[in-house]
């Protein structure tokens, strides 16, 4: 695994989570990738990534990611986030509530040919959804 494959994945998550520009999906994700997830959203292939990063992003506009770890081993990045946004839109069934949310996850992408073939994300939905119902502190 080369660096320049580390510092794809970090340019991904900022460009495409940060900044909300899913155009360069395909640079990090192959074709053919499969994202296996914990929000049972069916991902195959950069433009079903990008679609479910700008649903993301609509429930939360204001979403901010940032990469706590991104670690390398063999042919994977395991990279380990926090996500903080305002609860603007529709979300997993939840209307709008503007409160303010943290969660954490982590992404494991197989890495094959210099892209991301295909990826499991582990994310602490069950905090995320109390937080959505919590009373406004």
């Amino acid at each position: 695994m080369s660096g320049d494959e580390v510092e794809a994945a970090v340019r991904f998550f900022d460009e495409v989570r940060n900044k909300g520009n899913v155009d360069p999906t395909d640079r990090f994700l192959a074709a053919d990738f499969i994202n296996h997830n914990t929000f049972d959203v069916r991902i195959v292939g950069p433009r079903d990534y990008g679609e479910a990063v700008t649903a993301y992003r609509a429930a939360f506009p204001d979403l901010h990611t940032t990469l706590e770890d991104v670690l390398v081993d063999g042919d994977r990045i395991v990279v380990r986030g926090t996500d903080q946004g305002t609860h603007r839109g529709e979300f997993m069934g939840y209307p709008a509530s503007g409160r303010e949310v943290t969660t954490t996850w982590i992404e494991i992408f197989r890495m094959e040919n210099g892209k991301a073939a295909e990826g499991w994300l582990e994310s602490d939905s069950a905090t995320l959804r109390s937080q959505l119902v919590a009373e406004p502190r």
